[in-house]
């Protein structure tokens, strides 16, 4: 970011921007690109676009990320960009519909392969961590060795040092997990960062590169819309599913407020209102045999053909 000549042609444009104004615009930028890990100066609409969708889709709101589109757009235009940033749209009962996979897809991810081994090892790894956990992706690869808890050795822990806010918490690491983790250590863990559990040959694995393990891993497993915050979704659900208290869940996400884990009971009920018509409605039709060449057609265009 181009601080000081941002913060000179704000100044300049006195009728537009306040002295306030101009001083938190500058900061809010500074902030936000440490945010996107995006170099703003060199960064395409596109990019930027992308990341701001990855902050969605990992609990930021709408309203926080429509904020920061007003002040890059502000940055954009100080750049000679011709092109802004479009805001998203703010939907009704909006938390109800974000994408959660399903214990079909999410056996399809964690089924994926990579040809080198270390990869392999490493990718498979922390993509089972993920749904184990439910780790946020920044945490995940924030991790550390000596962040894994082997004191009660019936229950080994995650130990969570750099939580949303800084807030720190423990997280039950199951033992299929763990074992993942051991072997991709002992046989294939490249020794570029010597505390990181996760590496590259460059070091500690980054958050672009964590999410274009998840991305490929999708679109290898047929699930191109599954991304990385996808896998904590499923963990939440999979976890009131199998009635664990809303309390625990809250807890053990690193949730600030028990609102927040609420979106997930609501989600919940609306996939249980849905089965409930699907098994109970039948008076325009069974949903069971509902013909699956009229969805083909229909996906296909054909039913809007004159």
């Amino acid at each position: 970011m181009r601080e000081r000549e941002f913060k000179v042609w704000m100044r300049r444009q006195r009728d537009t921007y306040s002295a306030s104004t101009v001083k938190k615009t500058v900061s809010h930028v500074k902030y936000i690109e440490a945010k996107l890990e995006l170099n703003l100066d060199t960064a395409t609409i596109e990019e930027i676009s992308d990341r701001l969708y990855d902050l969605m889709e990992s609990g930021f709101s709408v309203d926080t990320l429509n904020s920061w589109i007003k002040s890059l757009n502000r940055y954009l235009v100080f750049l000679g960009s011709e092109t802004k940033l479009k805001r998203f749209k703010q939907t009704e009962n909006e938390d109800e519909y974000f994408y959660v996979p399903t214990d079909e897809e999410k056996n399809a991810i964690l089924s994926v392969t990579w040809t080198h081994l270390e990869a392999n090892a490493r990718n498979r790894a922390f993509l089972s961590l993920l749904f184990a956990t439910g780790l946020r992706v920044g945490e995940a690869i924030a991790l550390n060795w000596s962040d894994i808890d082997i004191s009660d050795t019936s229950m080994p822990l995650v130990y969570v040092r750099h939580g949303k806010g800084e807030k720190k918490r423990y997280v039950p690491l199951p033992p299929n997990v763990l074992k993942l983790i051991i072997d991709y250590r002992d046989k294939y863990r490249l020794k570029t960062d010597a505390n990181a559990i996760f590496t590259t040959p460059r070091g500690r694995i980054s958050h672009a590169f964590a999410r274009k393990i998840c991305k490929d891993a999708g679109i290898k497993a047929g699930v191109p819309q599954f991304h990385c915050h996808a896998a904590r979704h499923w963990r939440a659900i999979t976890w009131l599913k199998e009635e664990v208290n809303l309390e625990t869940i809250r807890r053990l996400l690193g949730h600030k407020h028990l609102k927040t884990t609420q979106r997930y009971l609501r989600r919940l009920q609306m996939e249980w209102s849905l089965e409930e018509i699907k098994r109970k409605d039948k008076v325009f039709g069974s949903w069971q045999d509902l013909d699956s060449e009229y969805l083909k057609r229909l996906r296909g265009g054909e039913l809007w053909s004159p």
